[in-house]
């Protein structure tokens, strides 16, 4: 059911991600429909909490079962590992591969549950106060989608808020089994969120306070940095096909100083602190190899590329992410209409995990909303689209459900369990197929699509 129109001090955005100059206001939602995104993000966070039961309270962590449970977590092990249930401070007592956003959530989770009797106590409740905190990144991550795509996109193209795409965006993002089976095995929702609502400032023409939001994303998980990519090409086609002014140039540089600035904030203090910890992060993320979920590990193991050469690696992923972006740059520059900065950005980040050397299961929390914002604007595309995402998410299951399988295997060569190396590849390729897949639908409907307008 659509809301009734309602007065709004919201008007349409004009510059850098506008189709249209004066895009249409919007009617703001109804108290109901902020209320069912709510009751939408507790639900996915509850249900991906309840997925690691047979971990946190059956014991699987610790007698090696939680592969075939389905229930595993980096944060139970890093809790001891990373020497936080020692007091340990991130960065300064020991190094830590997280940008320092999420270094320093670790610390002040571990800190909130040091008053708990015992060490296995304190590890199961730091995984509770991280499964708490990810919750509310869930429920602030579903309903800034909702609103994003309840009004139309980043660029209002309603004048209605549309209560039912609103609700079935933030279905999707929270309530999608890949979601659930993804929740709480790393702190990427904070991330997520503070990506969700950087893009929400944007739409709202806070540029200072967007860009702060994504410069503080990219604390915590470095991909947000991503976003600026497509802002950076579609201020240049304002600026020369359509000759926009200053206001094009501002759409782009304010965001991008208030991103710089806020990440500065938070990362300056522990540079000056201790420089060797705060590099940790960069120095692990350029030395480590080919790893699991990457076409590089699959083709090294199949003994077609050398996945064991972390420089070829690391210049061969380097160099398809780069003509990625040139082709997405090519795509923003010849479309016959302006493409939604969204589905760039989506674009942009998928082609970043293809190429990249790392593709852990829960990185697919960063595309879920992503994607549901790139949906295709041609009402003649969306029931291939429909098709295409129900595929992509089988994959993506598919893949989580192998990738433990395969771990299990690989931990015990001689008990006969799991998949072998052949069944954890067509997983893999499965992924990689299906994502490309809907990355093409999105592609066509930029370059096809006449009007902004989203149809529903």
């Amino acid at each position: 059911m659509t809301s009734s129109p309602h007065r709004s001090e919201e008007t349409g955005l004009q510059g850098a991600d506008s189709g249209t100059v004066g895009a249409p206001a919007v009617s703001a939602p109804r108290p109901a429909d902020w209320v069912w995104l709510v009751v939408l993000g507790v639900g996915g966070a509850l249900l991906g909490y309840l997925g690691k039961a047979r971990c946190r309270f059956g014991g699987a962590w610790l007698d090696g079962t939680q592969y075939p449970a389905l229930c595993y977590t980096d944060v139970f092990p890093l809790y001891y590992r990373d020497e936080l249930d020692t007091g340990a401070i991130p960065y300064l007592d020991i190094p830590v591969e997280y940008p320092v956003l999420t270094g320093g959530l670790m610390y002040v989770l571990s800190r909130a549950v040091s008053w708990l009797p015992d060490s296995l106590t304190r590890g199961y409740g730091y995984f509770d106060a991280t499964a708490l905190v990810m919750g509310v990144c869930l429920v602030a991550t579903v309903v800034c989608v909702g609103w994003l795509v309840g009004r139309g996109g980043v660029t209002a193209t309603r004048r209605v808020f549309h209560s039912r795409a609103a609700l079935r965006a933030g279905a999707f993002v929270a309530l999608v089994p890949a979601a659930v089976l993804t929740f709480a095995i790393n702190w990427d929702l904070l991330a997520v969120a503070l990506a969700a609502g950087g893009l929400v400032c944007y739409a709202k023409d806070r540029l200072w306070a967007a860009g702060a939001l994504i410069g503080l994303a990219v604390a915590a998980k470095f991909y947000p940095f991503l976003f600026f990519g497509p802002l950076f090409v579609l201020m240049v086609r304002d600026l020369v096909r359509e000759r926009a002014g200053r206001e094009a140039v501002a759409r782009f540089a304010v965001p991008l100083g208030g991103a710089l600035l806020a990440w500065a904030a938070v990362n300056l203090p522990v540079y000056l602190a201790s420089p060797e910890g705060w590099s940790t992060f960069f120095t692990f993320s350029q030395e480590r190899g080919a790893d699991w979920g990457s076409v590089y590990y699959v083709l090294g193991m199949l003994e077609l590329f050398p996945s064991g050469d972390r420089e070829m690696v690391n210049l061969v992923g380097t160099t398809a992410l780069l003509v990625c972006c040139v082709g997405i740059a090519a795509l923003t520059w010849f479309a016959p209409r302006r493409p939604p900065v969204e589905q760039l950005i989506f674009l942009v980040v998928a082609a970043f995990l293809l190429t990249n050397k790392v593709w852990s299961p829960q990185f697919v929390l960063w595309l879920l909303p992503l994607a549901v914002l790139a949906w295709p604007r041609r009402r003649g595309l969306q029931p291939f689209a429909v098709v295409l995402f129900v595929l992509w998410q089988l994959a993506e299951v598919g893949y989580i459900v192998g990738v433990w399988h395969y771990l299990w295997a690989h931990q015990n060569p001689m008990m006969g369990v799991g998949i072998e190396f052949e069944t954890y590849a067509v997983a893999v390729f499965g992924r990689m197929l299906s994502l490309l897949a809907v990355g093409v639908l999105v592609v066509v409907d930029s370059v096809t699509s006449r009007s902004a307008v989203l149809d529903n």
